[in-house]
């Protein structure tokens, strides 16, 4: 084992405080880039990093708000001591201090955050965070952080810089007068990209093909509410299943597929034929896709109850075995379908491409930049590029490790996984259970702990492209050969496999949300109005309250009450970005 383990090891192990732990592996390569290795060599006389490492070690100041699958420790370990720390101290030279550490329930970490930023108090150098973009944009007008654009440059990482450029929105965001003013964390590439999942079990029983359009789809949603395909000798069953209390284009149970049959998607703003950015809310094409909807209300293809679900509560539509078909991202195998296995054991379902519109068009909101945080780095750090060699450590280490990496397996023996005697990898706790021995200072009755949640990125590193490559690879029959592709898609069900497989040979259909910028002045006063106005006309016309001309009343209304004033705001930010 290695050095900095085993002193580890023998410091968790004289501690007391026991604590639990996740399994969640992304993998990274054993060797850095060669780019990397040069700028090492040449860095060293201005900021104490040779060889990949700072001599004499430095200190990174942070804070943390720890989410339930970060607050897993092995015995005597905590946030701001555990494996993690001593892995970064040891191969780094950087020390990480936490100012101070909150268990995030409740948005502890942005309530404390925003305190802070409330305050005018000093903060650390650097901050990561993810969520609402209030609070991003309350931490870039603060004054307090640099622009990255620099360091970038001159410090990312082959992988980091090969991920950014996958997408200039990307920087959209946190874009201000030109300069990016955060570091983003890559996250996985069309991972929210959503298909449409069916009942097979009922296209088998009533002799139908799935749907490759609206109107076949309309077809067999008929059958499915009709013909009794689950045999009970009662008409209580669904087309598709449907939740939008949240909006009319989410992230599971979406029906903003119907609308991008049309070319528009709700609440997105997208390019028109003049490259102007546009509401499809109030988008004439969004008046037929109300008309198909309301269409579906009146036959019973969707529940009556639709527009008090959220995705969650959609979703158990067909997770009770009630709804035939259900649009979600490719894992949603994972969860929430589970459920559906246990309501109905036998039954089944496929993923397919989702129909076509009149014009012989699919579409969807989808496609956006693969982006699930940012890291600020304060403006008065004395190190501020040690946020890149600890970020492109992960990438070199972690990302796609390769075979012969000492992390090939994960990222420490005895953490999140261990090898058997028989030489079976053990990467859960009910395995580990066996195993006692293996996992000293572990609870194993809780998940096995995985330090990558410990990183201020969240979960290491992730490689935008590499889930989608690997998990189509694994659909057309390929061979899992790395460590990655034997972690992460060997533990996928063949239904996440294929559905992943299928929104990728579709993946032309997706419509990126163009705008990503700060509340326009006009939106501060005027967004909840609009989205009131839209959100009750939708409905009306949808259950059949209003006649389908209340679209065009709304638009007006719209217009007329901010939305044209919102329109100018939002293009002009969109010139000043792209």
């Amino acid at each position: 084992m290695k050095k900095w383990m085993s002193v580890l090891l023998v410091g968790a192990l004289s501690f007391s405080l026991a604590a639990c732990g996740n399994s969640n592996n992304n993998g990274g390569t054993n060797t850095a880039p060669a780019n990397n290795a040069s700028q090492n060599e040449n860095e060293g006389g201005q900021t104490g990093f040779v060889n990949g490492k700072y001599d004499p070690p430095i200190t990174v100041t942070t804070v943390q708000g720890i989410d339930s699958n970060a607050a897993i420790f092995k015995q005597g370990e905590t946030m701001e001591n555990n494996v993690h720390t001593q892995l970064i101290k040891d191969r780094l030279g950087i020390e990480l201090k936490y100012n101070w550490v909150v268990t995030n329930t409740n948005d502890a970490y942005k309530t404390k955050l925003r305190l802070m930023l409330s305050s005018g108090e000093k903060l650390p150098d650097v901050v990561r965070y993810r969520g609402d973009m209030e609070t991003v944009n309350m931490l870039i007008d603060s004054g307090q952080f640099m622009a990255v654009d620099e360091l970038v440059e001159q410090y990312a990482g082959e992988e980091y810089k090969k991920g950014l450029e996958l997408d200039p929105t990307i920087w959209y965001p946190v874009t201000r007068d030109g300069k990016k003013m955060a570091l983003p964390i890559l996250d996985y590439a069309y991972n929210s990209n959503q298909t449409l999942f069916i009942r097979e079990d009922w296209l088998k029983k009533l002799n139908l093909k799935a749907p490759t359009t609206l109107e076949e789809m309309e077809q067999v949603m008929d059958a499915f509410v009709n013909q009794d395909p689950d045999g009970n000798g009662q008409k209580d069953t669904l087309g598709l299943a449907a939740g939008f209390k949240n909006g009319f284009s989410n992230w599971m149970t979406d029906i903003g597929f119907v609308f991008g049959a049309h070319g528009v998607i709700p609440g997105s703003w997208n390019p028109d034929e003049n490259g102007k950015l546009t509401m499809g809310s109030v988008d004439p094409a969004a008046k037929e896709a109300l008309a198909t909807l309301k269409s579906w209300m009146e036959k019973g293809y969707i529940s009556q109850d639709a527009a008090l679900k959220d995705e969650v509560g959609g979703s158990e539509f067909f997770t009770k075995g009630q709804a035939g078909m259900m649009v979600g991202p490719n894992w949603i195998p994972a969860w929430p379908l589970p459920d559906f296995e246990t309501n109905v054991p036998s039954g089944e379902y496929k993923a397919y491409p989702l129909p076509a519109g009149p014009g012989g068009k699919a579409g969807a909101g989808g496609n956006n930049p693969p982006v699930n945080g940012y890291l600020f780095i304060n403006k008065n750090a004395k190190n501020p590029e040690a946020v890149l060699h600890y970020y492109n450590f992960f990438f070199d280490n972690f990302a796609n490790p390769a075979a012969d990496s000492e992390f090939a397996l994960g990222f420490a023996e005895g953490y999140d996984y261990a090898v058997a005697p028989d030489g079976t990898v053990i990467r859960n706790n009910e395995d580990a259970k066996k195993h006692p021995d293996l996992f000293p200072g572990v609870d194993l009755n809780n998940p096995l702990p995985n330090p990558l949640f410990y990183t201020l990125t969240f979960e290491g590193a992730r490689i935008p492209t590499l889930y989608a490559e690997s998990m189509v690879k694994a659909a057309e029959g390929g061979e899992l050969e790395s460590p990655y592709e034997k972690m992460e898609v060997g533990a996928r069900k063949q239904q996440n496999i294929d559905a992943m497989k299928v929104i990728m040979d579709q993946s032309d259909i997706y419509m990126k949300n163009y705008f990503m910028g700060p509340l326009t002045e006009t939106m501060q006063s005027k967004n909840e109005l609009l989205s009131k106005l839209i959100n009750e006309a939708y409905n009306k016309i949808i259950y059949s309250q209003a006649s389908i001309d209340e679209f065009d009343r709304m638009v007006d209304n719209w217009k007329k009450s901010g939305g044209d004033k919102i329109t100018e705001e939002v293009n002009a930010w969109y010139d000043s970005v792209k």
